[in-house]
């Protein structure tokens, strides 16, 4: 089993960044056209508990991902139901946790790639791809809400 750890420090309002990164359609967006559409509303929230959310990565990859817990503004968890990707995934979590001024992101996910003989190797080169994007994805994030903090250079 593969397993990403992904951490980033954001100088914002743990409110703020929880917000910005739950807006799945805005946040799960980038330039190599990478995007995502709320294709079910959560239960209380567009994007919360119960949200099924559709990320298309190009023209072939696709991932239906269920947001399977949601704990305002300090953590949400989702889960991949559907992938065009030989993919059995384990559970993601994103945690939002004031530091100072700002707030730390985990994202953890944890996969396996159910590939005979090969899975392993392709499970490896998933984790370095998975965890830069995820890296670029909270970088971008970092960079927004950094920008448009009260009280900062922009």
């Amino acid at each position: 089993m593969e397993e990403i750890h992904v951490n980033v420090y954001i100088h914002a309002p743990a409110e703020r960044v929880f917000d910005a990164v739950a807006d799945h359609e805005i946040f799960l967006r980038s330039g190599d056209g990478t995007h995502t559409k709320v294709i079910r509303p959560g239960l209380t929230e567009r994007n919360g508990l119960g949200a099924l959310r559709e990320v298309r990565a190009g023209k072939r990859i696709r991932y239906v991902e269920e947001i399977t817990a949601f704990e305002r503004p300090s953590s949400f968890d989702y889960q991949i139901l559907e992938s065009t990707q030989p993919l059995r995934h384990h559970g993601s979590r994103l945690r939002f946790t004031p530091r100072g001024d700002g707030t730390e992101v985990d994202w953890t996910s944890r996969f396996e790639i159910p590939v005979p003989l090969v899975g392993h190797l392709l499970g490896a080169l998933a984790r370095r791809i998975f965890t830069a994007v995820f890296t670029e994805l909270l970088l971008a994030e970092k960079a927004r809400l950094e920008a448009s903090q009260p009280g900062r250079a922009a």
